[in-house]
């Protein structure tokens, strides 16, 4: 067995020689070797590289070699592998401990005997750590070991670090520590002195005589140590005596300290009290004043000057000084019960009475101002109904805004903002009471308003209707248009010349105008009803402007600008809405409940912000409460459409274009008034009744009938129709972006009309059917070419590829053979070729030689053949009429094929007879004379 310092060297050695080039640290070692052969030992190392990213610990193979130069070492390495590939160690016994012991890896078994027990149990233990502690998976199976003893070894070796119980249980042999570099460096400088003195033996090879020097070195080391200390003890004991008497005089020293401190304790208990008194006063004297500065705060807070209250007890709102005075003091009281105040505060006793207090003086001043404000009003509309029966009927109609009733009303707008927030049911009375009386008004003016439009357009058109009343025509327009000046004579600041007004209907107005004056009137002197709608439009839009910016004042009610954020208002759709994916009309909202239901809905408040209403809600509101003053005013704009439209049914398509651009324009600047509103839902009769003209039409043009009397049919009634219809459609909507709905009415009766004619060519008794077809479907191409609408650009394609299909199989019927016997007799020759004959052989044929070819020729003189053109003339004439002008394009296309079969004659005679110089008897320049002098006379 080697001794302790000989393995420590034989390490040492391994790790200079083997690892340390490999940059690897060495980690545990046992001597063994092969079963049987002793004599031969090695050495199993296992080793780790620190640097290496996750660490990969190794077991080696390290043999012993003797006849290797010094330089190269003793030691190298024959086998190297990763601890992942070692799968088992067998210990062979598990009861008994014996030195031997197998390695199993992944392709082969090695069986090893250790030199002793305890380096065999200090290797496995070795293993059982790094496996452990390196290899999370795929760890080695350990066999025949007692399992319990290597997990206790394993949890001693991570708290200690290196498993020194293991080394210590071992006789002290694993007695090994890792040399420091200092230690390192003095060992390698004590082997070279060695190897200088043995005459260049190293200490290595000469291990026993190395260690029995140094084991001689340390004994002479000892016992100097020894003298050294029996030298000092002398000293020693005169240390100890200066250490008793240090003793002493500390203890002194804390009797003393003991005796201050007990002095110390009293003067601390004292001072303890006095601070806790200081405390005390200090904090009453602050709450003192924090007390005092809080009920200041509180009076200031609740404090109302008794004129106000007085004010606001008797309450005058005679004249507008008086009214003034109640707002200033009705801000003050709102000021005051504003105020924010803790909760606790708020439930102290003269908190409370003073809050009742200006609660009842509140609700007192809500009461009269209310009840003033009804009264008001019922006098104003009773003033203005008055009124309204004893103006004039003879004048021209008009309406004219409320200014001097705004004008009156607006001295309250403060008091109803304050009336809003505060006294809310009183608000909501005040509202539901200014509806009821003043829809009256509205009611009745523009009942009557639309009551007389529509009197003085009925005489206008139909004078045997009314009496001397003056006309809205020629120059009464203008007087119509003109008695705007009346609202500016009353103050109006909403006229037509305003921007407002302006920039809102006045582009339109001449839209209305300029698109359609292309349109010839039966009577110029007469208006037209579109324009007659524009200018009671324009009646009604300073009507309902000045109206809603007095409620938005007013009542509060949020501008739009506030509302944009909020969701729109859905509108409510007829059945005659289309669902053509055309543009979608928003109008205004439908509100079936009673007025009380809607105030509160208007009036709801947020649950979050009491004093702050929704806006949303509020933007609504308005909606409904414009909705609930002008509540006829949508029923009497349809009425008006209704009977503009009986009037002429193509007034429907000029106000959908005219108000749809209205509409769209107001969209556009962000400004949708109420009046706007009311006519996005008119859109949608409009459209309605656009319809209707478009199903009578194709209902007339499906039911069309050709006289039966009349010899040729011509051009059919239904096409004359619809390019009417297009060409005062086209005008209409000239120059504007409504073409959705018109579009689409022209696919509907483009189809009608081609089924029309389809069918009228197979009614029609005289007319043969290809000239029903191709003057009728000319006749469509030349109308779809001229107007240039772009979506029927496709029918017009299909119209043009008819006509001529039709008229090729027209000149093919009625041409058929010309020339009779040269046609047979040249089909024969062409049969004759098709059948393989060659050109050269066609003359040996009896029935195809050149005595036959002369007889066939003989028989079509010049005489003849213009004769027979002549007949066919007067056919085409028969068929055709002057109507559709198709005559000499027909004769034309005739011309065309007869010459067409003369080159198809002249090219067969030179290429079957060559050499036999047979012409016709008529040249080219004879047909063409033909055919000219023919036309000529005719």
């Amino acid at each position: 067995m080697a001794t302790s310092g000989g393995k420590a060297a034989v390490r040492l050695a391994i790790q200079k020689e083997v690892f340390t080039p490999a940059e690897e640290r060495l980690l545990g070692l046992a001597a063994v070797s092969k079963p049987g052969r002793r004599k031969k030992t090695s050495y199993l190392c296992v080793s780790g590289n620190p640097q290496e990213k996750p660490p990969v610990v190794y077991l080696s193979r390290i043999k012993q070699d003797d006849q290797r130069k010094d330089k190269q070492g003793l030691y190298r390495r024959v086998k190297k592998w990763e601890l992942s590939e070692l799968r088992l160690i067998d210990g062979k016994s598990a009861d008994t401990e014996v030195p031997e012991f197998d390695l199993h890896f992944e392709k082969t078994t090695f069986k090893w005997v250790a030199s002793n027990v305890v380096e065999k149990k200090a290797f496995v233990v070795c293993l059982y750590r790094m496996a452990h502690k390196y290899l999370p998976r795929n760890k080695p199976e350990f066999v025949h070991f007692d399992e319990e003893r290597l997990h206790e070894l394993l949890a001693t070796a991570e708290a200690g670090g290196r498993g020194r119980e293991i080394e210590e249980e071992a006789v002290q042999q694993e007695d090994y520590q890792e040399l420091s570099e200092k230690e390192q460096e003095d060992l390698e400088k004590l082997l070279k002195e060695e190897e200088e003195k043995t005459g260049g033996q190293s200490g290595i090879q000469n291990i026993e005589a190395f260690t029995e020097n140094l084991s001689q070195q340390l004994s002479n080391l000892d016992e100097a140590n020894i003298h050294t200390l029996m030298d000092s003890e002398t000293q020693i004991h005169t240390l100890m005596k200066s250490i008793d008497n240090t003793t002493i005089e500390i203890g002194q020293t804390e009797l003393k300290l003991a005796v201050y401190d007990e002095l110390l304790m009293d003067v601390r208990s004292n001072m303890s009290k006095l601070t806790k008194d200081y405390s005390r006063i200090m904090i009453l004297d602050r709450n003192l004043k924090a007390l005092l500065s809080q009920v200041e705060e509180i009076v200031e807070k609740l404090y109302l000057e008794p004129r106000v209250e007085r004010i606001l007890s008797s309450a005058s709102f005679h004249d507008e000084q008086n009214i003034r005075e109640c707002t200033e003091s009705v801000k003050k009281l709102h000021n005051v019960m504003r105020q924010e105040l803790s909760q606790g505060v708020q439930v102290m006793q003269a908190v409370t009475d003073q809050n009742a207090h200006f609660s009842r003086l509140s609700f007192s001043f809500g009461a009269r101002l209310k009840d003033h404000l009804c009264t008001t009003f019922s006098q104003k509309s009773t003033l203005l109904l008055s009124e309204l029966t004893q103006r004039s009927t003879s004048n021209l109609p008009s309406l004219s805004a409320h200014i001097p009733l705004h004008r009156d009303l607006r001295l309250y707008t403060e008091l109803t903002h304050w009336m809003k927030e505060c006294e809310n049911s009183k608000f909501v009375e005040v509202c539901e009471a200014y509806c009821i009386e003043f829809q009256k008004v509205y009611d009745s003016e523009i009942k009557a308003f639309m009551a007389d439009i529509k009197s003085h357009f009925s005489r206008t058109i139909d004078p045997r209707k009314g009496g001397g009343s003056p006309a809205i025509g020629g120059g009464a327009l203008s007087k119509f248009a003109g008695s705007q000046a009346d609202l500016s004579h009353r103050g109006s600041n909403l006229s037509l010349n305003s921007p407002s007004i302006r920039g809102m209907s006045a582009s339109l107005l001449d839209f209305s105008m300029t698109s359609q004056t292309s349109l010839a009137t039966p009577d110029p002197s007469k208006p037209r009803f579109d324009q007659v709608f524009m200018l009671v439009l324009e009646q009604l839009q300073p009507l309902c402007v000045s109206e809603e910016k007095f409620c938005t004042t007013f009542f509060h009610f949020p501008r739009q600008e506030e509302s944009e954020g909020s969701s729109p208002p859905t509108s409510r759709r007829t059945e005659g809405d289309t669902e053509d994916g055309g543009r979608a009309d928003e109008g205004v909202e439908e509100y079936d409940g009673s007025m009380r239901d809607f105030f509160g809905l208007m009036t709801k408040r947020n649950p979050d912000k009491s004093h702050m209403l929704d806006v949303g809600l509020m933007a609504r509101g308005l909606v409904g409460f414009m909705q609930h003053l002008f509540g006829c005013l949508l029923k009497e704009l349809e009425s008006l459409i209704q009977f503009g439209e009986k009037v002429e049914p193509f007034n429907s398509l000029y106000l959908l274009v005219a108000v749809s651009q209205r509409v769209m324009f107001a969209q556009e600047g962000g400004k949708l008034s109420y009046l706007d509103n009311c006519l996005a839902s008119s859109c949608v009769i409009l459209k309605r009744l656009f319809n209707k003209l478009v199903t009578s039409r194709e209902k007339a043009i499906k039911e069309c009938k050709v006289p039966r009397k009349s010899g040729k049919c011509g051009v059919i009634p239904s096409v004359r129709e619809f390019m009417r219809f297009a060409e005062k459609a086209e005008s209409i909507v000239m120059g504007t972006d409504r073409r959705s709905e018109l579009d689409q009415a022209y696919k509907t009766l483009i189809n009608a009309l081609f089924d029309c004619i389809n069918r009228l060519s197979e009614e029609h008794p005289k007319t043969p059917r290809n000239v029903v077809l191709l003057e009728n479907y000319y006749q469509v191409y030349d109308n779809l070419s001229q107007l240039k609408i772009s979506c029927l650009d496709q029918e017009r394609e299909e119209a043009k590829k008819r006509y001529r299909l039709h008229q090729q199989q027209y000149v093919i019927t009625c041409l058929g053979k010309p020339l009779d016997k040269l046609s047979t007799f040249f089909e024969g020759v062409e049969n004759l070729l098709g059948s393989g004959v060659k050109p050269e052989q066609i003359g040996f044929y009896s029935h195809y030689n050149k005595t036959e070819l002369v007889k066939c020729i003989q028989s079509y003189p010049g005489k003849e053949v213009k004769k027979g053109l002549e007949k066919l003339y007067k056919r085409c004439d028969k068929d055709l009429s002057e109507e559709s002008g198709r005559l000499r394009v027909v004769w034309g296309a005739m011309q065309e094929a007869f010459i067409n079969q003369y080159d198809h004659f002249t090219k067969l005679m030179e290429k079957c007879y060559p050499g036999a110089n047979m012409q016709l008897e008529f040249k080219l320049a004879d047909i063409i004379e033909y055919f000219r002098s023919i036309s000529d006379d005719k």
